[in-house]
């Protein structure tokens, strides 16, 4: 193919799609005017103009904006006759209840921490060398470690920090920091 030819290709497809935008953006406008719904008078209203004193659905008089001093008095001189709480009074029974103080909050019951597991592991030595990391030499049954900090005993114990006389060690599985002491 030769690039002449590719290129009109691309100029067909470009016009083709945008005649089809085209089209769409006006089937979407002809669709949403005709979904426009204008605004309609409540039914309520409806038939209080049908029904109302001969006006005709042409007189539009309960539009009028100016005040009518006859209903606003005809309104205020009504009393209040509904069958629950009035919302207008004061309701002297909800002043005189007596309000009880909240109760005390009960306290929390201490948590008994467990007794912290017995580890088997136990230090016995280390080796300091010349430009190297400090080694301590810990002990499990007949198991003998080898570790420096950070590296990990029998898949359990992390070493945390290495002292001149106790080791911290890390339960992974407990979540809880041991101190193990050199034994004497």
């Amino acid at each position: 193919m030769d690039a002449k030819t590719q290129e009109c290709r691309k100029w067909m497809v470009v016009g083709v799609l945008l005649a089809l935008a085209v089209l769409l953006t006006a089937r979407a406008a002809i669709h949403f005017e005709s979904t426009k719904s204008p605004v309609t008078v409540s039914s309520t209203l409806e038939s209080a103009i049908k029904g109302g004193g001969g006006k005709t659905g042409q007189d539009f008089a309960f539009l009028d904006p100016m005040l009518h001093y006859a209903q606003l008095e005809l309104t205020e001189n009504q009393t209040y006759e509904g069958n629950g709480r009035n919302i207008f009074r004061v309701d002297m029974e909800s002043k005189t209840r007596r309000i009880f103080p909240p109760p005390e909050p009960i306290p929390p019951t201490p948590r008994v921490q467990p007794a912290p597991q017995q580890i088997r592991l136990k230090f016995f030595g280390f080796a300091s060398i010349f430009n190297s990391p400090r080694k301590v030499f810990l002990i499990e049954g007949d198991d003998i470690f080898v570790v420096t900090e950070g590296e990990m005993v029998n898949r359990r114990y992390r070493i945390f920090r290495i002292n001149s006389d106790s080791v911290q060690v890390e339960d992974l599985i407990e979540h809880s920091v041991l101190t193990l002491t050199l034994a004497g």
